[in-house]
């Protein structure tokens, strides 16, 4: 019920933003493609934050911890996939160039995941790994294909400023999903979950080839080394930077899984899910919009960047810090009626991992001005750091045997990283605007 009412006043606030960008006609466009981005992610998470409780309920914590596990590996894959190039289609100057890096992309998609599964295979007859091991790669190289493929399509969408079928895929995935995942249960029970959501992102690559099908060409490499080239920097810096920030993320619930239990990462995991939610929403019906916006204002209205960015930033933390104080406490009550207790550290995990997501949801939905300014580098730095915070609080829980240790220093150290992070980036904005204000 609390998403319901976080999502109204979402709405309220885009409706009023007070900006002085706003009087143009390029605004009302902006405004009209946020609220659209916005309509298909809340319906999205709606259907996925009521089906992610009834499947955890039926699953269980060490069904969800394999799940957890899968969509972490899934979740590097599809960076090393791309190289981040598809964060470049969205910027190209002209179609055919951004059509071509599309092509190119899928090509190249399938090539490195083809060379994972021959690694793979090869180190698993050299070290015996065991079947289960071995399935859950497999099933997670195959998802990552598949995630790849709609994160390129989406880029181009983007590029085409057609936001009206990203929107749509965000309801028909969260139903795929659930769907899909409480059939799956009797017959599968652990890997249910897993199938059913690599038969999800099919269909929803099905129809995002479907909508770009006449896009569809041969590679043109000559044009393409022109885009790798003109964008070296995302390869040099914003690659390894997304990269180190990818496994930051991703690799807490393989470690858990790896010194602890599954169990616990089932109960951290979902923890992370119930808390993301909002600031999934924000950051999809937002960022994607934000990007080609603040990309152009780069170039036609620098001075107004600083005060259009800080409003969003102050809308976000004001709409997550209503959400966090609400899910700490009714929210959590009905919670732990609905489970049992059967996940009996979800009451404390949420609360301190609530520090981290409220940092989280000050720079995330703005974070392709890493990309817009050209400061990559800077997105590297900050990605290490996470890393190693990541690794610091597994090695700190593991050695003093404290699940609880690990999460407290990556929430407290996390947070303030982001925190920085956004202070850093509000100041260059701000010497813009002072420069060409």
């Amino acid at each position: 019920m609390c998403d319901f009412y976080f999502v109204l006043y979402l709405k309220k606030y885009l409706t009023i933003l007070n900006l002085k960008i706003l009087h143009t006609s390029k605004s009302t466009l902006f405004q009209k493609n946020i609220l659209l981005m916005l309509k298909g992610t809340f319906i999205a998470q709606t259907i996925g934050v009521i089906g992610s409780l009834i499947i955890a309920k039926v699953y269980g914590s060490e069904a969800y911890g394999i799940f957890g596990l899968f969509i972490s590996i899934s979740s590097v894959l599809k960076i090393i996939n791309t190289f981040q190039l598809d964060k470049t289609i969205v910027t190209l100057q002209n179609e055919n160039e951004s059509k071509n890096l599309m092509n190119s992309l899928f090509v190249i998609t399938l090539f490195l995941s083809l060379t994972f599964i021959i690694i793979y295979k090869s180190l698993s007859l050299i070290f015996n790994l065991n079947s289960i091991n071995f399935s859950i790669l497999i099933l997670s190289i195959l998802a990552s294909i598949i995630f790849s493929f709609n994160i390129i399509h989406e880029s181009f969408l983007t590029f085409r400023k057609k936001f009206h079928p990203i929107s749509n895929a965000k309801i028909y995935m969260a139903f795929f999903n659930i769907i899909f995942q409480l059939l799956l249960f009797h017959k599968f029970k652990l890997m249910g979950l897993i199938y059913g959501n690599i038969i999800s992102i099919s269909l929803i690559s099905i129809y995002y080839f479907i909508k770009n099908h006449n896009y569809l060409s041969n590679i043109n490499f000559q044009q393409l080394k022109k885009s790798i080239t003109s964008n070296s920097s995302v390869i040099k810096y914003l690659f390894p930077s997304s990269l180190i920030n990818s496994l930051a993320i991703n690799l807490m619930p393989i470690l858990i899984v790896a010194f602890f239990s599954l169990k616990e990462t089932g109960e951290y995991f979902l923890s992370l899910k119930i808390l993301a939610t909002p600031l999934f929403l924000i950051s999809s019906s937002i960022s994607q919009v934000y990007y080609q916006k603040s990309s152009e204002m780069l170039h036609t209205s620098k001075e107004k960047l600083f005060n259009f960015t800080k409003k969003i930033v102050l809308i976000n933390l004001a709409l997550m810090l209503l959400f966090i104080i609400v899910i700490n406490t009714v929210g959590i009550f009905f919670l732990e009626l609905f489970f049992n207790k059967n996940w009996e550290n979800l009451r404390l995990f949420t609360f301190i991992l609530s520090f981290l997501i409220l940092a989280k949801s000050s720079f995330n939905p703005i974070s392709n001005i890493i990309i817009v300014l050209h400061k990559n580098h800077i997105s590297l730095l900050f990605n290490c750091y996470l890393l190693i915070v990541n690794l610091m609080a597994i090695y700190i829980g593991y050695t003093n045997s404290n699940i609880l240790q690990t999460i407290i220093i990556l929430s407290l150290f996390g947070s303030f990283g982001y925190i920085v992070l956004l202070l850093y980036f509000m100041n260059e904005l701000k010497k813009l605007k002072n420069n060409y204000g």
